[in-house]
């Protein structure tokens, strides 16, 4: 059985209506799915489940902090997970686990179960920033780490003191002048 099993709705056994279901997200979940850029996690997710002979409902709730990597100054930093998104299910001959626009996927009639983990998982990736740094204090300045700020600033590119060419390369240079 697999670790992300947990994160299945065994619906076959449910009555037609409405059922509620949690699940606890921490870093063993991302590990799963070998993501290094989330360092740890605590999410808490509920879900709102309607079963019905047609269709499956699914509403999430999504609430907690992921642990990653600033893109800026390489400290970890938290980002709040605050998302309720929604998924429909219908059923058909064949299971598709791709959703579309609509957030609606196809399960085949003979499923007896719904796995939630890979929709959780892009539902927690897709809500991180494309950036992820830290935020400005009230002055406007960067809350990043200033040492790793002034070595980044040391190193760009024009600040970098240039040191004397090697001559026998100086010919190349004209080149193409």
């Amino acid at each position: 059985m697999s670790r992300l099993s947990q994160y299945d709705i065994h619906f076959s056994g449910l009555k037609p209506g409405k059922h509620e279901f949690e699940y606890e997200i921490n870093k063993d979940f991302f590990s799963f799915f070998e993501n290094e850029d989330i360092v740890d996690a605590d999410i808490s997710v509920l879900v709102n489940f309607e079963k019905n002979e047609r269709y499956l409902a699914l509403e999430f709730d999504l609430q907690g902090v992921v642990k990653t990597i600033c893109d800026r100054c390489l400290e970890n930093i938290e980002l709040e997970i605050d998302y309720t998104p929604g998924l429909y299910v219908n059923f058909g001959d064949e299971t598709s686990d791709l959703t579309d626009i609509d957030d609606t996927m196809v399960l085949s009639r003979s499923a007896d179960k719904i796995e939630l983990a890979k929709h959780l998982y892009d539902y927690i990736c897709l809500n991180l920033p494309i950036q992820k740094v830290h935020p400005e204090d009230e002055n406007g300045e960067s809350t990043c780490n200033q040492e790793m700020i002034k070595k980044i600033e040391q190193y760009q590119l024009g600040n970098v003191e240039s040191e004397e060419t090697d001559p026998r390369w100086d010919k190349l240079k004209n080149l193409f002048n």
